[in-house]
């Protein structure tokens, strides 16, 4: 069974997916006062199709609620998970 865990870099530029301590995936992001602006999201290729993209957003929303952050999504997955989700993301969309 993998190991999967998030990492929020020293910088706080990436949310980092790491499976088995690798670094497969992360999301570009910035955290400017109490808005956490997401640029991009990037997968390797052999973990995408999986279900980690959703991981991703599922750790950035939780980071988000527990540092009381507003979500920019700038970034098309997350935009698209925010307007197709709207009542699950209405706290923390900053739009």
């Amino acid at each position: 069974m993998e190991n999967i865990t998030f990492e929020v870099t020293p910088y706080q530029d990436e949310l980092q997916l790491l499976i088995d301590g690798r670094k497969a995936g992360y999301m570009s992001i910035k955290i400017d006062g109490r808005q956490l602006i997401v640029y991009y999201t990037k997968l390797d290729e052999e973990y995408e199709g999986h279900g980690y993209a959703k991981m991703l957003l599922d750790e950035l929303v939780r980071y988000a609620e527990e540092n009381d952050l507003l979500v920019d999504p700038e970034c098309d997955f997350v935009r698209q998970q925010f307007e197709n989700h709207p009542d699950r993301y209405r706290d923390i969309w900053h739009a």
